[in-house]
């Protein structure tokens, strides 16, 4: 079984004793989508390829709502095969458990927010190896 440092607003998790909080099996996997779609693609210099283009899309300033929407789906929905790919290659190295492990993706949702339209609403669905259904969500805002 793998674990995580717990994120919490950004920043790492402490216990009440000061000690490190971690995380595990569902709830390490939901932040592993989270910190992949939140990471621009191509910040990571030792591995390039992790990320989505979710908070950086260059579209244009009159993009059609349609379009905006099915590039995000793209781009999470990317973001989430290559997380895939990242557990494969863990997985030859380290156990995990079969909660920590992505075996297709259910759906990615991709909504307009109702009271701000610079706001897209992220949804993105999972089935895990443990025969759960994992749901992500998140909202980034289009200037």
């Amino acid at each position: 079984m793998s674990f995580d440092l717990k994120i919490k607003n950004g920043d790492i998790s402490l216990n009440a004793d000061g000690s490190i909080t971690t995380v595990v099996g569902n709830n390490k996997l939901r932040q592993d989508i989270l910190k992949i779609l939140l990471t621009d693609l191509g910040s990571n210099k030792y591995h390039k390829r992790y990320g989505s283009y979710i908070g950086r899309l260059n579209i244009g300033d009159v993009a059609d709502n349609q379009i905006i929407s099915l590039d995000l789906e793209r781009s999470a929905r990317n973001a989430v095969k290559n997380l895939m790919a990242l557990q494969r290659a863990q997985s030859s190295r380290q156990s995990l458990s079969p909660g920590e492990i992505i075996v297709d993706i259910n759906r990615v949702i991709v909504e307009r927010d109702e009271l701000d339209p610079r706001l897209y609403n992220v949804s993105v669905s999972v089935l895990t190896r443990e025969i759960t259904d994992l749901t992500a969500s998140l909202t980034v805002r289009i200037a």
